[in-house]
């Protein structure tokens, strides 16, 4: 789970069934049924995250390095996921161009960023 730096109150209202649920689980792995329902928030966004790039991808509505972006992973872990899920995917010369000039400029603003500390 991500540092929280500040934090917003939500209030939701949940069936029944599911609050048990998350009690349950709670009790399993020994937390607080909140700490246990941000848990499941967090991974949850991360899971819709990567289903919503998977999709922008295979549509061919964005670049594979976007939807790393989308899906908050880099371009090598969101190749893994494409690789996991069986989706083809196309690699053009011109893709692998802009790619490689982000990663180039990535790299450059890293190197920058550590050398002024």
């Amino acid at each position: 789970m991500p540092a929280q730096t500040t934090i917003e109150q939500l209030n939701i209202r949940i069936p029944k069934k599911l609050a048990q649920e998350l009690e349950a689980l709670a009790e399993v792995e020994h937390v607080a049924k909140i700490d246990m329902a941000r848990q499941l928030l967090w991974e949850g966004i991360a899971r819709r995250k990567q289903e919503v790039a998977l999709k922008l991808y295979e549509q061919g509505q964005v670049s594979k390095s976007r939807a790393a972006e989308v899906a908050g992973l880099s371009l090598w872990a969101f190749t893994e996921v494409i690789e996991q899920r069986g989706t083809r995917w196309d690699y053009s010369l011109e893709e692998a161009k802009q790619e490689l000039q982000r990663v180039l400029s990535d790299v450059s603003k890293e190197g920058t960023a550590l050398a002024t500390r």
